[in-house]
């Protein structure tokens, strides 16, 4: 059974929780304290607050997903891990688009997008380029065998 807990001028009340639509559930992650009360999950439904929170989610999440791609852009893995980061980019993106979406401004909404749209961009970009010098290689080395097999004659 679940809460809500009111507080009204040093006053709290604390009473069943009604059903909510169009809130922001988070689960905050607090060390045991014998002064603190246990609290398994919120429901924010202030609007203001509602969009501060999303925008701090979706930093946290981009940050991560950023750290990513720049390490698998400076590193030289195989077209199969950044085809896993490719993968993380867009699960955020339907994330973004299904969560986020009805939540937040416009501009906001669009800021993020073209933010992971970018991030997108960037990984797609390492893909084919590692496709490239694949292609290369495989060239180079069909080159020189049929050299080596040109002087063995």
């Amino acid at each position: 059974m679940s809460y809500q807990i009111r507080k009204e001028k040093n006053k709290k009340n604390l009473g069943k929780r009604k059903p909510v639509c169009q809130g922001v559930k988070m689960n905050p992650k607090l060390r045991n304290h014998r002064d603190l009360i246990e609290v398994k999950e919120i429901i924010i439904i202030n609007p203001s607050l509602k969009e501060k929170v999303l925008k701090l989610q979706f930093q946290v999440a981009f940050r991560r997903l950023f750290k990513i791609v720049m390490d698998s852009i400076e590193d030289d893995g195989t077209i199969g891990d950044t085809n896993i980061v490719l993968d993380e980019i867009l699960k955020a993106k339907k994330i973004l688009q299904k969560k986020y979406k009805n939540q937040i401004k416009n501009e906001e909404y669009r800021m993020m997008w073209n933010k992971m749209s970018l991030l997108e961009k960037e990984i797609t970009n390492k893909i084919i380029l590692q496709k490239q010098r694949q292609e290369m290689f495989q060239r180079y080395m069909e080159e020189t065998k049929e050299e080596k097999k040109g002087r063995g004659r």
